[in-house]
């Protein structure tokens, strides 16, 4: 097929390693692309099979994906309709369809263009603010009234050009002063999938960086990031492997995928003989928000990815992060159905609105537990954090309240992983001495 061509690679190495990897003419990088050690051939034929149904769908998927948003969805169904036998007529590759606005954060995850209907143009900003990788318009008035589908596409294809000509910022993790290779291999859970990201550095700049998205999570995913870094850059001494759920002296459980106290440090040191430390992901941000703002003070972060109803809490308290006892501290999921909500806690987690009130009642035993200096935030949905100033205000009064701060992005998660490998690589460097609970550990 024209629009994506699909590549089958063996490598003869120490091991035997195999390269799975589809090209499209609409994308610059791979869209899929996969290495593994072929040590189990039922496990190769199962990557094999997902590689033909992924190169199969690439190969037909190439019109640009519109999702249509009101307050209900219905009259944006209508125009959805209405918009799609246009296309259909001139011949331009635009698949339309609407969603509720409840449902939009969701959906909206593998879209190209984003449009809300005018009686929802006030929430432009928010939607921005949390879909940041998306092209996004509020519909005139004067278009949707009259469900003009030609000055429609004229709006989108303006707003293309100018993604095409903005230029990509790309996350550096690398720090000047690390003196080795290292890598972080981070899992994030978002949106019922689980996405597998890797970063590398050396003690020049980055290296590598990619990410590969799976339905389901089996630790030899993992296995099979680890062999493309290796086999690309042998000099990479340690790796930092971040992950949801409860981490614990190597081990990790992460009940949703029915992973229970899995010795993941050992079993992976033992495979590729490098230095390995396990971070959960909530710990991983705390440090690395600590680490680039030293004037925090005591810090309660909290992180939470999109779609997940609740997330997880890292502390750092008087420099050091502080973990608990087998490493418990800040699960506040084991505690979320004391609490009371408005409504159901998974509608809440589907929108700005409804984050706010699921964030504050989640931080607010920690608050008046810990008495943070600073409250540091990692949420897609969270637009805003005078929203959430004022919802904690309800319940604390103003005099004892945290500085509230947003962590923009998951930059902080990767480099917190990075501060937490070079001490444990380092365990008589002064560099980071302040974390040194972790570096003792």
């Amino acid at each position: 097929m024209d629009s994506a061509v699909g590549h089958v690679q063996f490598y003869h190495l120490e091991y035997e390693v195999c390269a799975l990897t589809i090209e499209t003419e609409k994308a610059d990088e791979p869209v899929f692309f996969l290495h593994f050690e072929i040590k189990d051939l039922d496990h190769a034929k199962d990557l094999f099979t997902q590689m033909a149904a992924s190169l199969k769908k690439a190969g037909t998927d190439t019109k640009i994906k519109v999702l249509l948003s009101c307050t209900s969805g219905f009259t944006t169904s209508f125009f959805a309709e209405k918009l799609n036998s246009a296309a259909e007529t001139l011949g331009l590759e635009y698949e339309f369809s609407a969603v509720p606005y409840t449902n939009l954060f969701e959906e909206a995850q593998d879209k190209d263009v984003i449009l809300l209907a005018p009686q929802i143009g006030y929430l432009l900003k928010k939607a921005q603010e949390v879909l940041r990788d998306k092209i996004i318009i509020q519909i005139p008035a004067n278009v949707f009234a009259t469900y003009n589908a030609s000055q429609t596409f004229d709006l989108i294809k303006e707003e293309l050009d100018k993604k095409e000509q903005a230029e990509e910022f790309v996350e550096d993790i690398h720090d000047p002063e690390w003196d080795t290779a290292i890598a972080i291999v981070a899992i994030i859970r978002r949106n019922r999938k689980f996405e597998i990201h890797w970063r590398g550095a050396d003690k020049e700049a980055p290296m590598e960086r990619g990410v590969t998205i799976k339905d389901e999570l089996e630790l030899r995913d993992l296995e099979d990031v680890l062999d493309v870094l290796f086999i690309r850059h042998p000099e990479i001494r340690g790796v930092a492997i971040v992950s949801p759920g409860v981490v614990y002296d190597g081990r990790l459980t992460l009940p949703t995928v029915k992973i229970f106290d899995v010795d993941v440090v050992g079993e992976f040191t033992k495979k590729y003989g490098r230095t390995f430390v396990l971070c959960n992901d909530a710990n991983a941000s705390a440090v690395g928000y600590y680490a680039n703002n030293r004037d925090c003070g005591n810090l309660l972060a909290y992180y939470h990815s999109l779609g997940n109803v609740v997330g997880g809490a890292g502390l750092v308290i008087n420099g050091n992060p502080v973990f608990g006892r087998k490493d418990f501290a800040g699960e506040c999921a084991n505690y979320l159905k004391t609490l009371n909500f408005s409504e159901d806690r998974y509608d809440l987690s589907r929108t700005p609105e409804g984050i706010v009130e699921l964030i504050t009642k989640l931080v607010l035993p920690m608050i008046c537990t810990i008495g943070p200096d600073t409250l540091a935030v990692y949420c897609d949905l969270l637009t805003d954090t005078e929203e959430l100033k004022e919802s904690l205000k309800k319940y604390i009064p103003e005099r004892h309240l945290p500085d509230i701060v947003r962590m923009e992005n998951s930059y902080l998660l990767f480099y917190g992983a990075g501060v937490l490998l070079y001490n444990v690589l380092h365990g008589n460097s002064q560099y980071r001495e302040d974390l040194i609970e972790y570096r003792n550990r």
